[in-house]
């Protein structure tokens, strides 16, 4: 087996939907365009993992902020661009990112995901 099939059945234990903003021409087939949401993977195999730790607080009267940014590992072959909308399903729990730059292996590549939200009563939204 080969190392990249090694990775796919050792690793990939998360999936992940990306969606992408296109441009869609308007519905009364003016010149207008709007940009729409679109899936681009569903259910992709993959695996979310931590690095560095950097938590990102801002708090005001009204809230705290907070930013972290993770890692996705998958196969190089997918196109994940830059500000792709990731929702990743990890042991059950629905977690939704934005993407950053990706940096391809052989084998793999990984891909800088942030998450930003508000914190409140002990709960992250």
């Amino acid at each position: 087996m080969s190392l990249k099939g090694v990775l796919h059945r050792l690793m990939y234990h998360d999936r992940a939907d990306v969606y992408r903003l296109r441009k869609v021409q308007a519905e009364d087939g003016s010149d207008d365009y709007a940009e729409e949401e679109t899936p681009v993977y569903a259910a992709l195999p993959c695996k979310l993992s931590q690095y560095g730790k950097e938590l990102t607080t801002t708090k005001t009267e009204r809230a705290t902020s907070v930013s972290i940014d993770l890692r996705l590992c998958c196969d190089p072959v997918i196109d994940i661009r830059e500000n792709d909308r990731v929702v990743v399903l990890r042991h059950g729990r629905r977690m939704e990112f934005f993407a950053g730059v990706s940096f391809p292996y052989p084998t793999h590549q990984e891909i800088t995901l942030r998450r930003k939200g508000e914190v409140g009563n002990g709960r992250s939204d």
